[in-house]
């Protein structure tokens, strides 16, 4: 049986096959994606489904920690402490099932157990909508800060995933390249989380200290933002850190890592995926907020929904995942029908599909979700974010090809490991 050098992880050594032809497996798998999104929509988020946990902060929430628990087992950590014939001789199905209850059980444990129980009751109160109830005495009620204690998860989210992604390109195994699993990976997760809490606490805390009356200023100084973004909200770094991460991944899927495998020795590597990466993240930061001004004309401070300075820098995000979705969809399923281009004609093409096709989705979403997913009409709908369902599709993309091979459409020619 084959077995893969000591520098390679399973996601590189594994080759998939389709199992029908391209475009007929590459559809089945867009059907299987597509029917399973709308049902775990149903049952999990929807306000008309069973536990209505799209509120919809909550929702985008736990889709984006899942999605990061899902990178670090994969990326950090190599599917350890899982075994290469575990991998190679599984069935999709079964691994698909482990791997996944194995990312919420550990989600359980990160967000439920550490950040909510243990820090929300014990350290900072805004990570508990209960401590927030009980010690604020705003006259709240749970669901009002259940909210807030969403939106602190999902900034505590943001630099975490971006400097994920950063180490990802910009590191992978360069720091600590011969140490075994679980240290490396470990080693690369708290490198991580370390460099992730002071962004936290310097672009986002500021905010949250903000939204309080009065605002919180002996714990949390004033936005340091204000003048630059016009808006208390963290919404302006979430923005551009998000688009940023956006922008890697696309050229990730689309690009074969161009431009950032033009640069191999360090530290010169790393330097360059963070200033390149947020170089072009602003770009495309800057680009929706020009398109928008046109759109609906210039926002003004004290502007509501597509008026408001902070929804318009967060719906950056929103369209950037609209265009991410069919991006991963693109390279996973039909990546191969572009596979004789040269790079460059290549990039240029499948991301102007990917374009095309995200703003074609945009306005589907907008027009048919509220019969499909039961989600409130409109595009600047204070309750509705459209982002939960695009990273829970992101997400259950990276189950179907980290976890289960791309099944049912593809499936792995490699018979086993030694």
């Amino acid at each position: 049986m084959e077995k893969r050098s000591a520098d390679q992880s399973w996601m590189a050594a594994r080759t998939l096959v389709p199992r029908w032809g391209l475009w007929t497996s590459g559809l089945v798998n867009l059907i299987v994606l597509a029917i399973t999104a709308v049902a775990l929509w149903w049952i999990f988020f929807s306000n008309s489904g069973v536990f209505k946990l799209y509120t919809p902060l909550l929702g985008f929430s736990l889709v984006i920690w899942m999605l990061l628990i899902i990178m670090w087992h994969v990326e950090f950590f190599d599917f350890w402490p899982f075994t290469d014939r575990f991998l190679a001789e599984s069935h999709p199905l079964k691994k698909g099932g482990i791997f996944t209850a194995t990312s919420l059980l550990f989600y359980f444990a990160l967000i439920f157990g550490v950040l909510f129980f243990i820090i929300g009751n014990y350290g900072v109160t805004y990570f508990n909508w209960n401590s927030l109830a009980t010690y604020g005495q705003l006259g709240q009620d749970v669901m009002s800060t259940r909210e807030t204690t969403s939106w602190s998860f999902i900034c505590l989210s943001v630099p975490f995933l971006w400097l994920t992604t950063v180490l990802l390109v910009g590191v992978g195994k360069d720091i600590w390249p011969n140490d075994p699993q679980p240290s490396q990976g470990l080693a690369n997760w708290l490198l991580m989380a370390m460099l992730s809490i002071p962004l936290f606490l310097i672009f986002f805390h500021p905010h949250i200290g903000s939204m309080f009356y009065p605002a919180q200023i002996y714990t949390a100084v004033p936005p340091w933002w204000k003048q630059i973004a016009h808006t208390n909200s963290a919404e302006y770094g979430l923005g551009i850190l998000f688009c940023t991460v956006i922008v890697i991944f696309i050229t990730l899927q689309l690009w074969e890592g161009r431009p950032w495998t033009l640069v191999n020795k360090q530290p010169w590597r790393v330097i360059f995926v963070i200033l390149g990466g947020l170089a072009l993240g602003f770009i495309f930061f800057k680009i929706q907020l020009y398109i928008m001004d046109y759109l609906w004309d210039e926002a003004y401070i004290g502007g509501q929904n597509d008026a408001n300075f902070g929804w318009r820098y967060s719906h950056t995000v929103t369209m950037g995942n609209f265009i991410l979705v069919p991006t991963i969809i693109l390279n996973l399923y039909f990546g191969s029908a572009f596979s004789s281009m040269k790079l460059w004609l290549k990039g240029i093409v499948t991301t102007g599909i990917a374009i095309i096709a995200g703003l074609v989705f945009a306005w589907c979403y907008y027009r048919w979700a509220p019969v499909v997913l039961g989600v409130c009409s409109g595009v600047s709908h204070p309750s509705e974010n459209p982002s939960a369902f695009l990273v829970m599709i992101i997400v259950l993309l990276n189950i179907q090809d980290y976890f289960m091979d791309r099944w049912p459409g593809y499936r792995s020619d490699r018979k086993g490991t030694e």
